[in-house]
């Protein structure tokens, strides 16, 4: 069941009852709520949004299967894009897409997949891009969102825009790059995409009481080479890891090192990110339900930048799961 905070979100209200046990008579809930949010305790596989282990989500690895965000999700395929009309989203994504060629799968060869064209041609995949690091949404004061913009809210080329704060000037957080390398995105309703495809790397925290760390799905869109933050030694899970090469293609850097996150991005030279880059063009069709409707914004029998739908995130769900029944028929 699908949901942004993992089993504690999915079934049962998050509030301390879940975390400890005692029955939750407000709620109908019975003591034996605490086995959903417990991985060593429950043998019941959650589908969900969320890969965090931590207390929140419960993430159960080889147990549970953290899904890639779908186009409704407010930072799915158009995150930052749906102010906009249905049909206007979609060109949007298109217009600031790498990947996007302009043509539909019967336009192309039977060898040639989504993003081959532009992958091969690689002048886009080394060519370097205004923005070092890019993220925008909330902005607390704590969290790794939060040491993020206090570390490097004033580092060059670092955009940085607290969403909550943007239109009141008072309490305005935003790092002393975005205005210089962001001029008009008060009026343009595509600044998002546009900012994203003019990154380098593209910051994909948890998300409040540690939901969500959405941004890596356009991110990935985009060419933006997606940071994931670690707090601790359990690592959280990314969508479909279990078939899917994200440390080709992305960075996990732990909370303690986000300080120097200026650093450990400097030390990734322009060969390295062209190769990042170029391994992306097998992760995002895996990320996208191309071949599910929702209330789509796209033709029927469309891809969203063109690819078939043969590898998106129903197949590679379904992948996840024909590799788990293999691995215990082995056994």
């Amino acid at each position: 069941m699908p949901c942004d905070h993992g089993p504690g979100d999915c079934m049962w209200k998050r509030n301390r009852a879940v975390f400890t046990g005692v029955p939750d008579t407000a709620n109908g809930l019975p003591g034996a709520a605490m086995p959903f949010s417990s991985p060593s305790r429950r043998s019941l596989g959650f589908v969900t949004y969320n890969g965090d282990p931590g207390r929140w989500n419960v993430f159960a690895p080889g147990l549970d299967v953290r899904l890639p965000s779908h186009e409704m999700h407010e930072c799915g395929p158009f995150c930052g894009l749906h102010r906009l009309p249905p049909k206007a989203r979609l060109a949007a994504l298109r217009r600031h897409s790498p990947w996007y060629d302009g043509r539909m799968p019967a336009q192309r060869s039977s060898r040639e997949g989504a993003c081959a064209s532009a992958a091969a041609s690689g002048a886009w995949l080394s060519a370097p891009r205004r923005i070092e690091l890019f993220f925008a949404g909330r902005i607390p004061k704590g969290g790794p969102r939060g040491d993020v913009f206090r570390h490097h809210h004033a580092r060059e080329r670092f955009v940085l825009i607290d969403s909550a704060h943007e239109q009141r000037t008072s309490s305005r957080r935003v790092s002393a790059a975005s205005d210089a390398l962001l001029p008009n995105r008060s009026s343009r309703a595509d600044w998002f995409p546009a900012a994203m495809a003019d990154s380098e790397f593209c910051l994909s925290p948890l998300g409040t009481n540690e939901g969500d760390s959405d941004r890596f799905l356009p991110a990935l869109l985009y060419g933006c080479i997606p940071v994931f933050s670690l707090a601790d030694e359990a690592r959280p899970a990314r969508p479909f890891e279990e078939v899917v090469p994200w440390d080709s293609c992305s960075l996990r850097v732990h909370e303690t090192d986000l300080p120097r996150l200026h650093t450990i991005l400097a030390s990734i030279s322009r060969a390295q990110r062209a190769s990042m880059r170029r391994a992306m063009c097998g992760v995002w069709p895996a990320m996208l339900w191309t071949r599910l409707g929702f209330a789509s914004s796209r033709p029927r029998g469309e891809g969203y930048l063109g690819e078939s739908g043969r590898a998106d995130a129903l197949a590679t769900f379904m992948a996840v799961l024909r590799r788990r029944v293999e691995a215990d028929a082995s056994t």
